[in-house]
């Protein structure tokens, strides 16, 4: 079996719970802002935004595609109000970082943030200025994670040859169009289920699991994996 620092050139990572720990709290302080906002322009109780917030991420990928098919919510205004974040609470995995700067090729990140909160979390990191693409939810024309359109249009955008290329997430259904595009797919478990999330129906659509992405990436380095 050829090893995958022989096999891939182009490496695509998410950004959020996958290249910093899921235990900082961002993801936290969004989905907090998300059900202010909801409350907010509802003028709704905070419990019941939060069953709305819930429901919208379920049935449409994310709570800001949920906000704009069913109330007109104009994208950049929430995404500006949901990542006014205290990012000092992140910080750099220095040895993460060394493995990242080891792999051969392109690196991509692929969020359903942002790119203002991109960039913002790549400076606390100390990543600033090291991947070569950003494709963010705005370059996707606002379609989120795991619908198929935007990673068709970010294959065609970047060039991407997808049979050399590798996709890491967090979140197991976000692979399943990553793998039916042609991507080997990398699921960092986070210890955690996404609630809209179902692992088990995703299992099969998974090249590789792993708890620990800097210990992965090291046997890739090593051609371990």
């Amino acid at each position: 079996m050829i090893s995958l620092n022989k096999k891939i050139n182009t490496w695509i990572f998410d950004l959020d719970n996958t290249l910093y720990s899921a235990d900082s709290g961002i993801f936290q302080q969004v989905h907090d802002l998300m059900g202010k906002f909801v409350s907010s322009h509802l003028d709704i109780d905070i419990e019941e935004a939060k069953i709305i917030q819930k429901n919208y991420y379920k049935q449409h990928g994310t709570t800001l595609r949920g906000m704009m098919d069913n109330h007109g919510v104009d994208p950049d205004h929430f995404l500006a109000e949901v990542h006014k974040l205290d990012y000092s609470i992140v910080g750099p995995n220095h040895k993460l970082n060394e493995e990242l700067k080891k792999l051969q090729g392109r690196k991509i990140i692929y969020t359903n943030a942002n790119m203002q909160h991109a960039l913002d979390v790549l400076e606390r990191i100390e990543l600033s200025n090291f991947f070569d693409e950003i494709y963010d939810i705005k370059m996707a024309n606002y379609i989120p994670k795991p619908e198929l359109a935007p990673y068709e249009q970010m294959i065609a955008q970047f060039d991407i040859e997808t049979k050399s290329s590798a996709m890491f997430d967090d979140i197991a259904k976000n692979l399943v169009p990553a793998k039916n595009v042609g991507f080997t797919s990398v699921w960092i478990d986070a210890g955690y289920e996404n609630f809209s999330d179902d692992i088990k129906a995703s299992k099969k659509y998974l090249d590789y699991e792993t708890t620990n992405i800097t210990e992965f990436l090291e046997d890739v380095n090593k051609g371990i994996i």
